[in-house]
């Protein structure tokens, strides 16, 4: 019994596979595919175990789907949801991440540098609405209804900015609507969160030029002047068309600020706010909705989204909360840190790009593209 791992119900291992002859051919096939980054799914692995085994193509469908199964899950092989698309191999974007690295670690790592001005900025959309896609239910019923409130699939932006000492900017948030209409006007400024977050809004509530503009005068120039000391800052941006416009450029050179870009596709590895930010941020906006919707009318004929007002009120005391280590952490990511001292060995970089989570990626993927079919908040 000691013997016996600790997650086995049975010390028994069970009658032999009947695919016991095809699992290093079949097993390596899908872990060379996994390796280019093709997705592999059981399917898959029954045709390539007929092409090998005209006795397995000659069995019924079904049983071969469950002998697919259980030779997967004997090798630790299981379906994933995928957290990030690219049309390139993975190691190449790795490699095209370390070498980024590479050029950059001597600069924020230089002796001197102030970390409080080594920035991060990009941006994630948050939804007004965010039921889940599982739910508690009676086992064997045929259909599991979920409700879901009206105009569901708004949202707004959220420009995030953290430093390399773990301090952060105050955030940004773009709704749905006309810049200079009565909610920019009217609504937002009369918001209690109106000294914790700058609110702007935008047509398709994405960030452009004029609000990359916002952003540098009411969130990046009182950080500067706070704790910039004169040092000469270094913002790191992904290469969203509005991050390198002419006039955003512009704009932060008049500033004094080196802007620097993170490689297209390595946003994944190497940009603090998708690597460590993105996700426990969201975590936490997420639970507050979950309260909101806790204290809604379960009886009302039709859900109602949140409210602007409850969307703000989300994302100040998310950030707010947000631990200093957190933000640190994001910019130290194993086998991709953006300082010398933390790099690890070649041997466990490699290794972190077969385990590695591209995520938010949900979250990058998501907020590279603007939603312009976006239901209309009404104004």
């Amino acid at each position: 019994m000691q013997q016996c791992p600790r997650k086995k119900k049975s010390i028994c291992k069970g009658r032999l596979s009947a695919l016991k002859h095809l699992e290093q051919p079949l097993i390596g096939w899908c872990l060379d595919q996994r390796a280019e980054g093709i997705p592999v799914t059981y399917a898959l692995l029954q045709i390539r175990a007929g092409q090998l085994d005209e006795e397995f193509r000659q069995r019924p469908e079904k049983s071969q789907y469950h002998m697919i199964r259980a030779l997967c899950r004997a090798n630790e092989i299981v379906l994933r949801c995928v957290t990030h698309q690219s049309q390139r191999r993975p190691q190449d974007v790795a490699d095209e991440a370390l070498e980024f690295l590479v050029v950059e670690r001597p600069i924020v790592g230089a002796p001197g540098v102030n970390l409080d001005v080594v920035l991060n900025m990009d941006q994630t959309p948050v939804f007004l609405s965010m039921q889940p896609k599982r739910t508690l239910n009676l086992r064997g019923e045929t259909t599991v209804n979920g409700r879901k409130t009206s105009n569901s699939t708004n949202r707004v932006t959220a420009s995030l900015a953290v430093s390399a000492s773990g301090l952060k900017l105050k955030p940004m948030l773009i709704f749905k609507g006309t810049p200079n209409g009565h909610i920019a006007r009217r609504e937002l400024p009369a918001l209690p969160q109106r000294n914790e977050l700058v609110m702007v809004c935008q047509e398709a509530a994405w960030q452009d030029d004029n609000n990359m503009a916002k952003w540098i005068d009411l969130c990046l120039v009182p950080y500067l002047q706070e704790y910039g000391q004169g040092a000469a800052a270094i913002l790191y941006l992904d290469a969203f068309t509005a991050h390198f416009s002419a006039s955003t450029k512009a704009k932060l050179e008049t500033q004094g600020v080196q802007l620097r870009a993170i490689p297209p596709g390595c946003t994944g590895l190497v940009q603090p706010i998708d690597v460590g930010v993105g996700k426990p941020f969201k975590d936490r906006v997420r639970q507050k909705w979950i309260e909101w919707m806790m204290r809604q009318d379960a009886e009302a004929p039709v859900m109602t989204n949140a409210s602007r007002a409850d969307c703000a009120a989300w994302v100040a005391e998310s950030w707010r909360n947000l631990p200093q280590s957190i933000l640190k952490n994001s910019w130290r990511k194993s086998g991709f840190s953006w300082f010398p001292a933390d790099v690890d060995d070649s041997e466990d970089a490699d290794a972190e790009i077969a385990d590695v989570d591209f995520a938010d990626a949900e979250d990058a993927e998501v907020a590279d593209v603007p939603d312009v079919a976006v239901a209309d908040a009404a104004e």
